[in-house]
This record gives C-alpha cells, structure tokens and sequence, in this order.
C-alpha cells in the first residue's frame, strides 16, 4: 500500500493539519522543504491553505512516490478579521498549555471553560476582574448544577491563567474546592467480558478491546499506540507517554499478538496502530466509545458501559487471581498505592464472606 500524506482543513479555514509518516526521517525532511512546519498548539504538522502550497506539497508527494490526499473545499485562505483582545488572550492561554506539554484532552477541557469565563465576563478581561468576580461566578455555574467535576475543573482552569500565564503568585486565587465523592469502580463481570469480546467480529475494534481488558490501557493508550510499539521477540508492548508521562512496557499475551498482526494486515495503518477514515489520523476516541456501547449491546449486557471499565475490570480480575497490589500498580502506571487500592473495595478476594452463609437457613 502506498504511504499517504492526508491533509485536513482546520476550523481556521487558513491551514491544513497534515498526517504523515512522521517516523520516516526522510519523508518528513522532503515535506518540510516543500511548505510543512510544525506547530507546538497544533500539536502537529500544518500548511497554508493556499492552492501555491497545496501545489509544491502535491509535487513534493509525487516526487517521493507519496499519495495527496487533500480535501475538496469551496474557498482557500479566506481573509478573517484581526483577532480581538479576548482572541488572541484565548490564543495565548492555549500555547502555554501546549509549551507545558498538557495532554490534548487537558488542552481542550481547559480551553473550553476559560472560553466560557472570557465570554461571561466581557468586555473585560481578566486582569481587570477582583478576587471576588471570581468567586462570584464559580458560585454562580455551582448554583447553575455544574457537577464537582466540573467545578474543579473551572478552578484549575482559571488557576492556570493567572498563575501560569500572567505569573502572579499563587496565593492570589484561593478557592473553596468541593470534597471529592469516593466512588467505586464500575466493572465488569469475566463472563460478560467474554461475551463482550466474542461478539466483536471486527478486527480492529476486538484488538482495542483486548488491549483496554487484556493490558488495562486507557482509551488515549490505546489510541496512540503505533506498530513500533509492539516487542513481539520479548512479547511485550510499549505504552509511550502515559497519564503522568509515564513510560511503561507491557507483557503481550500471544492471542493479542496473532490478532493485532491480523489487524495490521488488513487495515496497513500509516502511522498509528488504529487509524480512522483519513490514512495516518488516529481512530476517533468517541468512535471508540461507540464500538464499546455497540458490543455490550451486543452482549446483552444493559447498563452504560465505557472503555476505561475494561481497565478497572482487568485490575480487578487480576487482584481477584492473587496477584500482589505492588504489580498491579506498576501494571496501571499508577504513581501512588493508594490509588491501586480502590480495587480492594470491589474484589471478591479480598472481602470476607457473610456470616448469613454459616447459618444454614
């Protein structure tokens, strides 16, 4: 199969984000000569949107024996308005968050809310708000049913403005934080795993299932996994950057490893492990979600099930099998104990059985 170079007009309408195999230092080398540059808030690799760059981009390609694929769109390079204060404020708080080396669901959940608090307090701008304009309206959105969540979420958010963008000591915003519910994980049954994974025909969606039960990765792992990271001489795959930026490797289960070649076979991804519509773009995370609903419906099993509930039921299935705490958290990636230890709460092992049983009723 022929590599690919997609391009996907942003909402900017001034440039492509570009995909590409960006392991291939060569490639990447001629694309850069021909117009490509990398953009930190981007995270990624853009073009100007002008039909002269799309052309030495599309020269670059058949030089390299690379196919284009550029989207039909109606108007190139459109004019827009000068950035207004707020904009470009805006701008500027989503290039810290980017040079910080945030994750992309971090960068667009922290985007989305200083969004919000821009809009409601213009025409002015945060400098000019007091502590308790502040408070003011966090106390406004938790009168308005915002979730504990959402409210931490807020507070980190403006947090970051201030503290990290504009520099002012930390102490400047204190808040009162709601105290967090300590929930249970949600998890599955091995039998209802089962039935979830055997009515899954698909190939690529049963090798993400099997990674998110069989290795306890999370959906972001999942979907950035590339076929470089798969060891199959030590049998063991690579999780690159996880929560925390941290670094794990894996032990690879043969019948994943068969699937995931299977897989490969059929779809030849370009850059990552699973890719969506578009050659070398990552598989959509809600496409993923979707695929998880599909299969528990599939299974019968009724109630709201999400992908990050494979991962707890592995954690779980494998404290329940006797394996030490100590494993199962370097397994998870996780940084403290204590976050292992919530297993403990649902593990059949690890609770006594009632004393009802010993009666003989």
């Amino acid at each position: 199969m022929k590599a690919t170079v997609s391009l996907r007009l942003r909402p900017s309408r001034t440039e492509f984000q570009a995909f590409f195999p960006y392991s291939d230092a060569a490639v990447r080398a001629a694309l850069l000569a021909a117009g490509l540059y990398y953009n930190a808030a981007a995270r990624g690799y853009l073009l100007p949107a002008t039909p002269e760059a799309v052309a030495l981009l599309q020269t670059a390609c058949a030089q390299l024996g690379l196919k284009a694929v550029v989207p039909a769109v109606p108007a190139l390079a459109t004019e827009l308005p000068p950035p207004t204060l707020h904009q470009a404020l805006l701008a500027r708080y989503c290039q810290f968050i980017a040079l910080k080396r945030y994750s992309p669901a971090t960068l667009k959940n922290y985007r989305g809310v200083f969004q919000l608090f821009l809009a409601h307090h213009a025409p002015r701008l945060p400098l000019e708000l007091t502590k308790q304009d502040v408070l003011d309206y966090l106390a406004g959105r938790v009168a308005a049913g915002v979730s504990e969540t959402y409210q931490n979420l807020l507070i980190n958010a403006i947090k970051f403005y201030y503290e990290q963008v504009e520099g002012q000591p930390r102490q400047y915003y204190e808040v009162p934080r709601p105290k967090r519910a300590h929930q249970n994980p949600k998890l599955l049954a091995q039998s209802e795993v089962k039935a979830l994974l055997q009515g899954t025909d698909n190939r690529k969606h049963r090798a993400m299932l099997m990674l998110a039960y069989g290795l306890g990765l999370r959906l972001g792992e999942v979907l950035a996994l590339t076929p470089a990271d798969i060891d199959s001489r030590r049998m063991v795959l690579y999780v690159r950057g996880g929560k925390g930026k941290k670094d794990r490797d894996l032990p690879l289960p043969e019948s994943l490893l068969l699937l995931l070649r299977e897989q490969f076979r059929q779809f030849r991804p370009v850059t990552f492990l699973f890719e969506g519509q578009h050659p070398g773009e990552p598989y959509s995370d809600r496409s993923l979600q979707m695929v998880v609903k599909q299969a528990a419906s599939r299974a019968g099993i009724l109630r709201p099930i999400t992908l990050h509930m494979l991962r707890h039921s592995y954690a779980t299935h494998l404290l329940e099998a006797g394996t030490d705490l100590r494993v199962i958290q370097d397994l998870l990636g996780h940084s403290s104990i204590k976050t292992t230890e919530i297993y403990t709460h649902v593990a059949h092992r690890t609770r006594p059985a009632s004393p009802l049983d010993s009666l003989g009723l």
